[in-house]
Order: structure tokens, then sequence, then C-alpha cells
């Protein structure tokens, strides 16, 4: 029922508000501390040959040049809450405050978050108003990069030759330049887009993240019957992001100028929604009626300006303002003026039930978007309906004593979306320097909008005194009418153009489980654990279109995430070793294996076959003890990261196979004169995919916490304090995962692009902090 905003799911969030005859102050305080732990491998019995780790045996001094790159980071939140209230007027106030700094030198974090909220009732409460501000500001200082080649210091700092002290180009990143009479960047090797040194990167090349943020709501409900209510609801959100990047002179030219590059970002989105309902709740005999009809407006305005240097580069070397970028068609000009999109909807829902035992669910929503302008259905718009069944059966069957409650339900639904904004009808730009910005795809008014049809079973159960709980739900979703672009045949006038079509499938089952298995007067043990499962399918794509890639594959030439009919979201395609009609890999004439190019072979798939969380809380007298394991079971994942670091010899893979004299592939042995030439074609980022591959079965201690309340009688002895608690907590504890060479969670998210894909992404943290909650 939230229309196209829900097509991808809903998250709901309920702010506090005051209480009637409730007066507290509450102070709460959490400290927190990371550290960054599974770290690559690293070998130390071979040092430098030709800027890489091939070199000869010997006694090398350890450095710990990865470890020591890395700090430990620090969170502080700190909040305080007010709260007061009556029978007619009810106030919450709350201001939060956030201090970071991340595992890497100079990021840092500051936030401010204000809270108001006044809830009031007229006219003998017929008249209900609840009005909520919130005010955020947050400034983000050098924010690292989350994976990738490109800016990243783990791809210079992971591969710095072993036994070589990296303190000289941390201590002195850049040297002076005296003819330019201006410092410049030091490292090892040749400065590249791939590689730079890492501290330069750390001081030279810097960022700022701004962001304001304002929330305002005003809810009016009259009570006209005491069946009939009129709601009316009104939203403004306001964001205004501000970004620079400042990259001084000897940055890789493949990057940034000969001066340096600057980067200025201003953008302005303002979201306007409001609606009005009439809702109905009424009861009769063995009969209810909840039910709502109403329309909504929901309407975005953005306003942007970037401007960036880029390789344009600036008049004056290491001057960052607008007015020293040197606006050429090199640079960058990307400006949107006034930019909206609006969705006008009318929608009704109603649930009727019977002796309190069956309910019927119906929902219906018709949406009008603005994004179908131009198209065939910019009057009609789009329709989609919801019905669902549910019988709670203890209200109507007599059940054993030890059943407390017992629910089966079913449901089916559509949930409607809209198409991006200027598909229905592109038009050409004017970049910077008068560049004109040719617009390669042709208009199309023939454009639907993307519909999902899911439908599910499930039951709950409660058994024992409510001592055991159930839940379980089976589901499928078919997503059809995707945007895909197409390439146009020889001779169109577009390049590409787009079509309506695909059915996505996804089938699962989410199984949640609740036992209280020891509860007595001062001790109480309570778990419960979360199972998951979901298979997803490419049904149809297009006549046309039997297969397309997504993603990110601009860092790499190793994998290419790949959509074909009868795959599967998540399919992973690669490079892989060369065959013969009986699997055995084909090898040339050095016994080194052929290998096939060009991401056409899938490889694996990022998807896990399955998810499943084990909670406990353990409760005795005024401690509690909790603990969440969380388990992945299958699914895959790419190491680019292993790849270019056994291609560089600072592995321990590396020095094993060394210090063995050969390496075992599928029963043919690489000998030791040719271990260096095999990593060489297998690693690297153009290297073997299919060897890269590792499970990604993992389980750890997600989060560990004791905590202690202090006895409501000294509470009451201080006549000051209502309530205190404190609690101390470590996440990431414990882990362990099958046969990857680093922790397969981190690099699910690795900020490449694609999922199950590790291009140097930032390492798992292990945290460690204390909260404290103190009310008055």
């Amino acid at each position: 029922l939230y229309g196209s905003q829900a097509a991808n799911g809903v998250i709901l969030i309920t702010t506090k508000k005051g209480k009637a005859g409730l007066q507290r102050v509450t102070f709460s305080s959490n400290l927190t501390v990371d550290h960054a732990i599974s770290l690559p491998e690293f070998q130390n019995e071979y040092g430098r040959k030709d800027n890489m780790s091939w070199g000869k045996a010997g006694n090398l001094q350890d450095y710990d040049n990865a470890g020591d790159f890395f700090q430990n980071g620090v969170t502080a939140i700190n909040s305080l809450s007010l709260t007061r209230g009556n029978d007619k007027l009810q106030t919450y106030f709350s201001y939060a405050n956030t201090s970071a700094s991340g595992i890497v030198e100079k990021n840092k974090l500051q936030k401010h978050n204000l809270n108001f909220r006044e809830t009031a009732q007229f006219f003998d409460d017929r008249l209900n108003i609840d009005a909520n501000v919130n005010l955020m500001t947050q400034s983000i200082k050098n924010r690292p990069t989350s994976g990738g080649y490109y800016m990243n210091p783990l791809v210079g700092l992971y591969g710095f030759p072993r036994g070589e002290d990296i303190a000289p180009y941390r201590d002195g990143y850049e040297t002076t330049d005296f003819e330019r009479n201006m410092p410049v960047q030091n490292w090892h090797t040749d400065i590249n887009s791939f590689e730079q040194n890492p501290y330069w990167l750390v001081n030279r090349v810097t960022s700022r993240d701004k962001r304001y943020r304002a929330l305002a709501s005003l809810t009016a409900a009259v009570t006209v019957t005491d069946w009939l209510k009129i709601q009316a609801r009104g939203n403004v959100d306001y964001t205004n992001d501000k970004f620079q990047q400042k990259m001084y002179a000897t940055t890789s030219v493949d990057i940034a100028g000969t001066n340096g590059r600057y980067i200025d970002l201003n953008h302005t989105e303002m979201l306007l929604y409001g609606d009005v309902m009439a809702m109905v709740n009424k009861k009769w005999n063995d009969w209810s009626l909840n039910a709502a009809v109403g329309s909504s407006i929901n309407s975005t305005r953005v306003d942007e300006l970037r401007l960036d240097s880029k390789t344009a580069s600036l008049y004056y070397p290491n001057v960052f303002t607008v007015a020293n970028i040197n606006m050429s068609t090199s640079a960058g000009c990307d400006e949107i003026i006034n930019q909206r999109r609006t969705l006008q909807s009318v929608f009704a829902t109603a649930q009727v039930g019977w002796k309190e035992s069956l309910y019927l669910d119906v929902t219906a929503r018709n949406d009008w978007s603005s994004t179908l302008a131009f198209t065939k259905h910019k009057n009609k718009g789009f329709f989609y309906p919801s019905v669902g069944l549910s019988w709670i059966m203890n209200n109507t069957l007599d059940m054993p004593e030890w059943i407390n409650f017992g629910k089966l339900r079913g449901s089916w639904s559509k949930v409607g979306n809209d198409i991006p904004l200027y598909v229905s009808n592109p038009v050409d730009m004017i970049g910077a320097g008068g560049k004109i910005i040719v617009n390669e795809a042709a208009a199309f008014d023939n454009l639907k909008p993307e519909l999902s049809t899911s439908w599910e079973v499930g039951t709950e159960w409660k058994f024992f005194n409510y001592r055991l709980d159930l839940d379980f739900t089976y589901y499928k979703t078919n997503t059809k009418n995707q945007l895909l672009k197409m390439p146009s045949f020889a001779g169109a006038p577009y390049k590409y153009y787009y079509v309506n079509a695909g059915n996505i499938q996804n089938e699962g089952v989410e199984l949640t489980v609740g036992v209280t298995p020891v509860m007595t007067n001062n001790f109480r043990w309570k778990t419960s654990f979360n199972f998951s499962t979901n298979k997803n399918k490419v049904v149809e794509l297009h006549p046309d279109l039997k297969s397309f890639a997504y993603g990110d594959e601009g860092f790499s030439m190793m994998y290419m995430m790949r959509i074909k009919e009868g795959g599967s979201l998540g399919d992973l395609y690669g490079n892989a070793f060369q065959r013969d009609e009986n699997g055995k890999i084909v090898f040339d004439e050095n016994n080194l294996p052929n290998v096939e190019t060009g991401n056409n072979v899938k490889v694996g798939n990022s998807n896990p076959d399955a998810l499943l969380g084990w909670s406990n809380t353990f409760t005795y007298k005024d401690f509690s003890l909790y603990f969440l394991i969380d388990c992945r079971f299958g699914g895959d994942v790419l190491s680019i990261t292993q790849a270019d670091l056994d291609s560089k010899g600072v592995t321990q893979a590396t020095a094993d196979a060394r210090n063995a004299g050969f390496v075992d592939l599928e029963g043919t042995c690489i000998e030791k004169d040719n271990i260096e030439a095999f990593y060489s074609r297998v690693g690297g980022r153009n290297g073997c995919s299919e060897y890269y591959m590792y499970n990604a079965t993992n389980v750890r201690l997600r989060e560990l916490s004791l905590g202690y309340t202090f006895p409501r009688k000294l509470m009451e002895k201080s006549k000051v304090f209502q309530d205190v608690q404190l609690s101390f907590v470590a996440r990431n504890l414990f882990f362990f995962y099958k046969d990857a060479p680093f922790d397969p969670d981190a690099s699910l998210s690795s900020g490449n692009g694609c999922q199950g894909v590790d291009v140097f992404g930032m390492p798992t943290t292990r945290s460690l902090g204390f909260n404290l909650k103190v009310s008055f």
C-alpha cells in the first residue's frame, strides 16, 4: 500500500514521543573502539626483485607495514532526551552527538541530531495534533575508498616489497621538485592510476562531505464518530549535500591534471509529501471492519551543480578554487536545475474480521507518475491490488492447553514501480566548455511500469505458555517489465533503445524459532533461531537480448556480472582454465596452464545457499548476557586482491609454493623455476578468475554483550536516578571461514559495484565498547 517507493520493501521507523503522566530525563553514552583484523597473509622469506617480491630467500626483517598503516577507530555517541506530558499535551526532545575517527588516519566524522516532537489533544480529544521536527548536520573528512584500484591506498600498501620498511615513504611521502618549486609524490616505483603511495593518498588526496538535513511533519486527526476518523498529514524532507575533493599535483596523471584536480559538488533535494485519509473502525455482532480510503501526493525537487577539473587540470598548481579550474572540454560540468518528479495516488484498504479469528485483507492503489509522461500510460498510470486471508485457529477450535496460539495466513499481491527520469523523452546536454553531449537512446513511448507479483503462505504458533514460538513463511515473487537498454540495429538513428521485458523469480523460505528453556524467579534463558534461504532465477529476458552485463568492471577485466536466461542474479563470469574434451586443463610448451579470457565462463554465484542467526539472552537477577552468532552457508567470492598480491609474490601462498618447490594444479606439478611465471599468468588484474574463487561460508560471533542494571531499591534511595544500565559490547570477536585467505563476509560489500567480488576492500574490524544509560 506504500506505493512504488516500497517496490523493494519498507523499513518502518517509529520515533519516540512524550507520554501522559511521565517526566523523565535520559542520558546515554556509547564508546566503541574498532581494530582492523583479517589482513592478507603476507610472506616474509623472499625479498625484493624488480619492485616485487620474487627475490632470493633470506632472513628478512619483519616489518608490519600493513598493520602499522591502520589505527584504532574510535566512535563516541552521546545523547540526552527529555520527556514530559499530561492528558492534553506531551513533549519529547532529544539531542545526540556522534564523534568518530576511522581506522585510516585523517578519516573523521562529526554528527549532530536534534529532535522535537509535540502531541496534543483538543475538544475532548476529538482533535489530535502531532508535530515533529528533526534537524541533522554531518561532516565526514577524508572518507576512505571502499574498494577498487583507483585512489585506494591499500593497493600500494599491500603490494609493497616484503622485507623493506615503508617508513621512509610514510614520513617522506613527498619530496621537493626544485624546477617546479613544489612538493611532489615520492614512491618506490612508477606512479600510475592503479598504484600510488598510500600515505600520499591519505595526506594529499583529501575530501570533505557535509550534509544538512531537516525533516518536519504535521498530522491532524479528527474523530467524527466513534467509528469514523479523518486524518491529514504533511511531510517535508530537505537535504543539502556538499562535497569537495582536492588532489594535489603529481597525483596519477590518469586521474588528475599536472597541476592537480578539484571537485566541487552542491546537491539539494526537497521531498514534499501529503495525504488525506478517511478511516473506519467498527464492530458489530461477530464482525469487524477496519478500512481506509485516501489520496496522496509525493513531489521531489533536485538541484545540483558538480564542477570537476578532471585531467583538464588547474591553472595554478594546488590552488583549489572553482575559479582556478581550467573549464575546457576535458573538465566536467554537470548541472541539474529544478528537476521534478511527482507521484499522485489514490488508495484503499480494508480488513474484514469474523469472530476475531478469520480476517480478510484487501488493498488497491493506482499511481500516476510524472516519469511516464510521453508514454501511452501517462493518463491511466498503473494499478496494483493485494488480498490476504488469516485464520487464528485457537479462537475457533478447541486447542490443547499446551497450544497458546495458532495462525495460518496466505496472501497475493502486486507492487508497481515507475521508470527513471527522462527515459521517455531523452534530450541532448551541454557539457563543460560548450561540448554537446549527444543522447544515444531513442525516446520510447510504449514503456510500462515494472510490476512485482508475489504470493506467500505462512503460519505462527506459540506453545507451552508462550515458551516456544514458531513463525514460518514460504514466498514466491516474479518481477516483470524491467527496463532494459538494448543496442539498436545497424543504421538506426540511435545507438540504444529501451524495452520492457524480463521475468525475475525469487522463491524462498523464512523460519524463526524462539525458545525459553529456563525461566525461574532469578534466572531466564531465551534463545532464538532465524533461518532463511532464497533461490533466484532469470526466467526470461527478451527475444533479442538473451544476456547482459551489469555492475562496475572499470577496475578489472577479471570478472563480469552477467544475467542470462536460465541463470541467476549474482552469477559471476570470469576467465577460466582452457580444458580439453575430458575436462583436463590444457598446458602450453612451458608447462603453464592456458587461460581463456573474455569473462565468458561462469565461475560462481555470490548468493548464499542459506543464512542462519542464533541469538541467546541470559538474565540472572540484575545481570544480562547476550550473544549473536551469524552463519552464512554457500555462495562464492572472487578475490582479485589475492590474485594481484600473488602476482607480486608478497603472499604466504607464493612462499609456500616456493618452499615446496612446486604448485599442484589439479594433479599437474608446476616446477620451482616456473612458479613466478605461473602466478604471473593466473594472478594479477587480468588473471584466471577460476583459480581465485573461494567458498563464502563463514560463521562469526557477531555480537557479545554483558549488562548490569542497578537495583531499583538503590535507585529509590538515591531520590535522583530512576534507572541506570551499564553494558560492555564486543562485535566480530571470533569468526571462522572455510577456505578463503581473507574474511569473505567483508568482501561481499567491498564497494567495487558487484556482490561477491573482493577488490582491495577495507578489512573487517573487531569492536569493543561500552554503553551507559541513565534516567532521572
